[in-house]
């Protein structure tokens, strides 16, 4: 059974913006009776794993916190979340599973809040990727490959993967069953669209602390060019009713 603890991890010394303070008012709100686990420079050792030395004196935050999260629920069980995820609902009936998993995309895993027990054998194959690698490379290039992708291709290589369509799985060593989008993300993180249905526990906002600015700008355009699309769609459709 997944203990009732939510980790969570800050490690800038700049003040958490109030949009993330606002997000996480939703949790003690939501889940009055679980611990709350903050991982900052106090509680995990930076020097203790070269990704998260490097990637912190990179100031590439996010980076570091993909192992510190990992190392957070393998060791200690809970639910790892984000700072911009807003909580919709109790997680009470998913503590029954061993594990937690979403899909963010078709191809990305959920990475921004997912849970397990203690020494969660998925988990533990995703600290390993980290162990044997540098954030930083020789030629002084960063490893900006996200979380969601490395779950995902660890999935892929070593499990059955399947849609969990039901609160109560039969669990299996060799298959990890996933909720769909609609459960744990709820939102678009290109478009900005919130795809909330009656099985949302959680919206991830996508702050997008580590996202660069040409890839904000990307999503931006993205959304622009959507919406005139649409706006084209609707304008010949009233133009051809009107010459009628």
């Amino acid at each position: 059974m997944i203990p009732k603890i939510i980790h969570y991890c800050w490690l800038s010394s700049d003040p958490i913006p109030q949009k993330l303070r606002d997000c996480m008012g939703s949790w003690k709100k939501k889940l009055p009776d679980y611990e709350f686990m903050l991982w900052d420079l106090n509680r995990f050792d930076i020097h203790s794993s070269m990704w998260v030395n490097e990637a912190y004196e990179a100031k590439k935050y996010a980076f570091a916190a993909d192992y510190i999260r990992l190392y957070a629920v393998y060791n200690y069980g809970g639910i790892y979340m984000d700072m911009d995820v807003e909580v919709v609902r109790s997680f009470d009936e998913l503590l029954t599973s061993s594990y937690i998993l979403g899909l963010e995309t078709k191809k990305g895993v959920e990475a921004g809040i997912f849970g397990a027990e203690k020494n969660n054998p998925f988990i533990g194959k995703c600290m390993d990727y980290y162990k044997i690698r540098n954030f930083v490379s020789e030629n002084g290039k960063f490893d900006l490959r996200t979380l969601p992708n490395i779950m995902y291709e660890i999935l892929i290589d070593n499990y059955e993967i399947a849609n969990r369509t039901s609160i109560k799985i039969e669990e299996d060593a060799h298959k990890m069953q996933l909720f769909s989008p609609d459960y744990l993300t709820a939102k678009s993180c290109l478009t900005g669209e919130l795809m909330i249905t009656e099985n949302t526990y959680t919206i991830h906002h996508f702050a997008g602390s580590w996202i660069s600015k040409s890839q904000k700008m990307k999503g931006k355009i993205y959304r622009f060019i959507s919406s005139y699309r649409l706006l084209n769609y609707i304008y010949q459709r009233t133009y051809k009713k009107l010459k009628r």
